[in-house]
């Protein structure tokens, strides 16, 4: 039977070996780093990961194996799901025997510089877990699936008891496989792609939502990409039920949940929480800074929301006491407030759900229900009923999504809102009342913009203006090579910069132009060197195609 891991009760321990001392020898594996960076985003994501940021080690190119005995004592607390992985090199001594490297190893003193394989093994033994997902990235690793295997070893009976999933990229005896240039090694590249994380969303936008992947799932996927790659195959070795577990939940910002569609309801916010509609029990905001807000509930909690249909005036999070008093003032550092502004900076969508509590014609007369996807197109902030600061975001309809029925007649009691109450209740939200827009432009962004944004820290790699607004910067993503036919250009980001608004436009009006060496050309003439960062490698064929572009129209 298929099942998540319950978050509370699940561990997670990622550790990486990607930079090694000189004394050792051991070339550097710089993918490895981006390796612990994507499987924690994909795990953790709050829109489709399993499991808790906090309870999510991640351990960057340890030194020591105490380091990483102290990082697998925490992951003891571990009752329902224990998921240790590890990239790097994977070293065989003379008799056979599997070591993993850390950051001092010396391939000559093993014993004493690496990580054996067996105390790896023991640790997973002596869990409490009742599934114990093992994932190694490494040469030689497919010795692990041979030793979790092997009857010979007391420690198997005791494995096989709980459950144990082991998924190695390699045979026995073969090396893994490490692309130059690329971002993630063949193998955990493979498995990102098979977990759906956010950073592959595109690859999969012509398809129907599937059903979330089970680890044998995820093999079987991860097996077929890299053998029609070349690259070499994965093994694995699935004790007991361990292989239905499911790591990651389909995103379903943009399409359908669950094919739970607009306009259905809910009897309890739990059951809300159950379909994945809005996942906090309590919040009336569910998502972080990081990826935005994902979903919101109007339940009547602040005085101050206004509800027009396909327009709200929402109210952020904070300030109030037991009684639904506003007793203080609300700030954008605010885990909720944060991610409404981030999905306002980078166009994205949040489910919006009503509660029967709200004084509005578009509530449900009794429980909840889920409205469809809005947009946040303003926020700003202004003194509340109470008398105290507040923050309020305008969210608007996204296209497609339906207005929400009214109430009956008979429902609306004193509600009863005349025509033209409304009416000046709409230019209300068109005029001076309005909270202050702090941009004027929505700019929908995707997992690629979000990353160059990010290595940029929202600075224009032209000019290099860094836009201020409160709670936040804010910058463009923007296409060299245009996506969309005739162009066709990649969505990768060697075909992303990050700018500013003016430079976005004059790059996608040819009034900007690059040359192979970088040089920015602006109106015919050179103005500098475009920014760069370490991470951020230019497709130079992008740059050629938008520059071949603008001068066959001299």
């Amino acid at each position: 039977m298929t099942r998540f891991p319950d978050p509370a009760r699940s561990r997670a321990v990622l550790i990486g070996a990607s930079t090694f001392s000189e004394a050792g020898g051991l070339p550097s594996i710089p993918a490895v780093s981006a390796n612990l960076d994507g499987l924690r985003a994909a795990l953790t994501s709050s829109t489709t990961g399993s499991l808790a940021a906090e309870y999510c080690t991640l351990l960057r190119d340890p030194a020591a194996t105490s380091v990483i005995g102290q990082a697998l004592a925490q992951g003891s607390e571990a009752t329902d799901v224990l998921f240790v992985y590890y990239s790097g090199h994977g070293l065989v001594d003379e008799r056979g025997r599997l070591y993993l490297s850390l950051s001092s190893t010396k391939p000559d003193q093993l014993r004493w510089t690496a990580l054996p394989f067996d105390f790896l093994r023991e640790e997973l033994a002596a869990s409490r877990a009742e599934i114990r997902v093992l994932i190694l990235d490494c040469c030689f690793s497919g010795r692990a699936v041979e030793a979790m295997s092997d009857p010979d070893r007391a420690i198997t009976g005791q494995i096989d008891i709980a459950g144990t999933y082991t998924m190695t990229s390699t045979t026995a005896n073969a090396t893994a496989y490490a692309p130059a240039g690329a971002k993630y090694t063949a193998f955990t590249d493979a498995f990102l792609r098979a977990l759906r994380s956010e950073e592959y969303e595109e690859s999969f936008k012509d398809e129907k939502y599937k059903e979330s992947l089970t680890l044998d799932e995820i093999f079987r996927e991860m097996d077929i990409h890299l053998l029609e790659r070349g690259h070499p195959r994965p093994q694995r070795r699935a004790i007991n039920s361990a292989g239905s577990l499911i790591l990651t939940k389909s995103r379903q910002v943009d399409a359908p949940l669950n094919n739970i569609y607009p306009g259905r309801r809910f009897s309890t916010r739990r059951q809300a929480h159950e379909a994945g509609v809005h996942r906090p029990l309590h919040s009336g905001i569910g998502g972080t800074r990081k990826t935005g807000a994902e979903s919101i509930i109007l339940s009547g909690g602040y005085k101050d929301d206004e509800d027009h249909g396909d327009v709200i005036i929402y109210t952020g999070h904070g300030g109030l006491d037991q009684a639904g008093n506003q007793v203080r003032g609300q700030s954008l550092d605010d885990s909720g407030n944060a991610a409404l502004v981030t999905s306002y900076l980078e166009g994205l969508p949040v489910r919006v759900i009503r509660g029967w509590q709200i004084a509005s014609r578009y509530a449900p007369s009794k429980g909840y229900r889920y409205d469809g996807l809005y947009r946040v197109t303003s926020y700003g902030s202004k003194t509340s009923l109470d008398g105290f600061l507040i923050w309020q975001f305008r969210l608007e309809a996204c296209e497609g999504t339906p207005l929400p029925k009214m109430k009956q007649q008979g429902d609306l009691n004193d509600m009863v809102e005349p025509k033209i109450e409304r009416v000046t209740a709409r230019k209300k939200l068109e005029g001076i009342d309005q909270p202050e827009r702090v941009v004027q432009r929505i700019v929908h962004s995707n997992s690629t913009h979000r990353q160059v944004k990010e290595w940029h820290d929202n600075r224009c790699q032209v000019c290099s203006v860094r836009i201020e607004v409160p709670g936040g910067s804010y910058s463009e993503g923007a296409h060299l090579q245009a996506l969309e036919s005739p162009h066709n250009g990649p969505d990768t980001a060697g075909n992303v910069l990050c700018l500013c608004s003016n430079c976005h436009v004059m790059l996608d009006a040819g009034a900007i132009v690059i040359n192979d060496d970088l040089s920015v050309i602006r109106a015919g003439e050179e103005v500098g060197t475009l920014n760069t960062h370490p991470q951020h490698t230019i497709d130079l064929e992008c740059v050629k195609q938008h520059r071949n572009r603008w001068s066959d129209m001299e």
